[in-house]
C-alpha cells in the first residue's frame, strides 16, 4: 500500500475526526477471519453426543444464541471483512466491469458502516482508496480521485466537528425556561398540593425538561 500512503499524508489522515472502532486493514492478514461455529459443530459437554436430551438442548441453546442481533452482527462485520480483502487481493484477476461493479458495492457498505459509526473517518478514507487502486487504470486518474475522497472526507470531518460545537438549540430553551420557572416559584406565596418549595420547583423543571426533549 505505498502508493495509498505517498498519496495521503499523515498529517492528513491526522486530521480527521476519529470515531468508530471496526479496523478491517489494507494489508490482509495471513489468516481470514473463520465463521462462528455452528451449532452443530460446538463442543458438547463432556463430550456427550447430540443424542441425548441435555445435548439436544444445549444444541437449541447454542442454535439460538447464533440467531442473536449481537451474533448476525458480528458475521456480518467478518464477512465484509472478508468480502473487502478478497477483493483487494484478487482484484487484479477480474474483468474490468466485475471490478467496478465490486468496488462500487464495497464502498457503498463502507460509507454505511462509517455513517453508522463502525469506521472512523480515517478508516473509512484509506478502505475507499484501496478500492481505487485495487480497481487499477491509469495512476494521474487514481491520485485524481484519491485527492477528491481525501478533500470529501475533510469536509465531512469539518462539518461533524462544527455541529459537535455548535449550541443545542433544546438545551438553550430549556435554560431559558427554567430561569423564568425558578423566579417564578421563588415569589410564590403559597405553594399547591401541599409541595415543599423545593419539591414544586423540581416537579416544574422536570415537566419543563419533559416537554423541552419529547
Amino acid at each position: 500500500m505505498a502508493k495509498i500512503t505517498r498519496w495521503l499524508p499523515l498529517t492528513a489522515l491526522a486530521g480527521l475526526a476519529i470515531g468508530g472502532g471496526l479496523w478491517l486493514g489494507l494489508g490482509g492478514s495471513a489468516e481470514e477471519p473463520g465463521p462462528l461455529p455452528s451449532a452443530a459443530d460446538a463442543a458438547l459437554p463432556d463430550g456427550a453426543h447430540s443424542q441425548s436430551a441435555g445435548s439436544l438442548a444445549d444444541d437449541v441453546k447454542r442454535a439460538a444464541l447464533l440467531q442473536t442481533p449481537e451474533v448476525l452482527d458480528y458475521q456480518a462485520r467478518l464477512k465484509f471483512a472478508g468480502d473487502y480483502q478478497i477483493f483487494i487481493k484478487g482484484a487484479a484477476a477480474l474483468s474490468e466491469e466485475e471490478r467496478r461493479q465490486r468496488a462500487a458495492a464495497l464502498a457503498r457498505e463502507i460509507e454505511r458502516r462509517e455513517a453508522a459509526g463502525e469506521l472512523a473517518l480515517s478508516e473509512a478514507l484509506l478502505m475507499q482508496v484501496g478500492l481505487v487502486q485495487a480497481e487499477g487504470g491509469d495512476e494521474a486518474a487514481q491520485k485524481a480521485r484519491a485527492d477528491a475522497l481525501l478533500a470529501r472526507y475533510q469536509a465531512l470531518s469539518a462539518a461533524r466537528e462544527a455541529q459537535a460545537k455548535a449550541p443545542d438549540a433544546r438545551f438553550s430553551r430549556y435554560k431559558s425556561e427554567e430561569k423564568r420557572i425558578v423566579d417564578e416559584v421563588m415569589a410564590l406565596d403559597s405553594i399547591p398540593d401541599g409541595l415543599s418549595r423545593d419539591q414544586y420547583l423540581r416537579q416544574r423543571l422536570q415537566e419543563a425538561r419533559e416537554q423541552t426533549y419529547q
